[in-house]
């Protein structure tokens, strides 16, 4: 492939605003970095959020940004010869990569605690201001650079774009939920907050140790159906009863005992208190998809009175990226992970309709192929 010396990204130059199309340079590369062409780029709620400006304060980055941190793209350039993934096999021109965000690799969390996603120093490519160097970090754009100090992975051969793509962050998120938790067993229940794609990829995860009783609340009916169909045993529509005490009182029909295993895959304003009351006694409760600045007002004696375990968890390293390709691979024989997909896909220019898209729930993952693609078009 030819090294080129710019490229196309579609910008965000105001929040709620519709992206901008920009030409960008693309920087020499470092020791240990890599350029690839975005293959697929697919949507994530931080995405939507960025775009909404729910993450703008006195401290948010700086605008133009080039949003997007689920991507699949293929090498175009290494900068060593021998160039290798973190799982030490070797990366050549044209292989599909995905990566995660950069830690420092020198802070306490980094060292210390061995939690790199906690670092305070982290690079996140769709929080790096485009008018700086290197400019294109994020998937919104044909071509993306990936940092000396980001963890990287050769996509497995049978995985499709789509479906490793929204692996490099829903699913290794719900990988490192489950591995912060007590392992699931045949006589647990495990309640599921949220069909969204944290929400799904983390049903998938509790079906395959097959508890006892598998709940998902969520909406609407066609993602309840997705739960379904990837083994959950029972779903609750929050559309169709929106009272949280009415979901309650659903939950306890089915679980007098409550759940022992509770997910909250979300970020619904009040998700987190109905988790807590959701729980059953002595409980394991992931907090996953609440994320921001919103408050929520909550029962904390709950958490005493039931004597509760409740996990905070913020995304995964690149050991649990790899985990998360090797359980898609395994898992494709019993999950439809096209399921989560609409078939159709957005070009480069289209990528403010693929923030609505997610936004409005019209689909459940927007993909984007800033490249271009013989798949069919939204």
């Amino acid at each position: 492939m030819t090294i080129p010396a710019t490229t196309d990204a579609a910008l965000l130059t105001g929040y709620g605003r519709d992206l901008e199309r920009a030409t960008l340079p693309l920087p020499t590369l470092e020791p240990g970095s890599v350029l690839v062409e975005v293959d697929t780029t697919t949507v994530c709620g931080s995405d939507v959020h960025t775009w909404q400006g729910a993450f703008a304060s006195p401290d948010a980055a700086e605008l133009p940004l080039v949003l997007g941190h689920e991507i699949v793209g293929r090498v175009v350039a290494t900068a060593e010869p021998d160039a290798r993934d973190s799982l030490g096999r070797p990366l050549g021109v044209g292989d599909r990569l995905v990566w995660e965000h950069a830690a420092c690799g020198q802070c306490r969390s980094c060292t210390v605690q061995r939690q790199p996603t906690l670092c305070p120093n982290r690079r996140i490519g769709m929080f790096h201001p485009a008018r700086v160097a290197p400019h294109v970090v994020g998937g919104f754009a044909r071509h993306t650079y990936v940092w000396p100090g980001a963890g990287r992975l050769r996509v497995p051969d049978p995985l499709t774009g789509e479906a490793a793509s929204a692996a490099s962050c829903a699913l290794r998120t719900a990988v490192a939920a489950f591995e912060r938790l007590p392992a699931v067993t045949h006589d647990d229940v495990v309640l599921v907050q949220g069909s969204g794609p944290l929400g799904l990829f983390a049903t998938a995860l509790a079906a395959w140790h097959r508890p006892a009783r598998l709940v998902v609340v969520g909406g609407p009916q066609e993602r309840l159906e997705v739960a379904r169909a990837w083994g959950a045993t029972d779903t609750v529509s929050v559309l169709e009863h929106p009272d949280p005490a009415e979901r309650l009182d659903i939950v306890r029909d089915l679980v007098p005992d409550g759940p022992g295993t509770v997910l909250e895959m979300s970020g619904a304003p009040g998700a987190f208190a109905e988790g807590l009351q959701l729980a059953g006694r002595g409980a394991h409760y992931a907090v996953v998809g609440t994320l921001g600045s919103a408050t929520t007002e909550v029962r904390a004696g709950l958490v005493a009175g039931k004597g509760l375990s409740v996990h905070g968890v913020l995304g995964g390293d690149i050991g649990t990226y790899a985990r998360a390709l090797t359980f898609m691979e395994r898992a494709a024989d019993v999950v439809d992970w096209q399921q989560m997909f609409s078939g159709a896909t957005y070009p480069l220019e289209r990528a403010t309709d693929a923030l609505r898209a997610a936004r409005t729930g019209a689909e459940i993952k927007p993909v984007i192929r800033p490249s271009g693609s013989s798949a069919p078009t939204a």
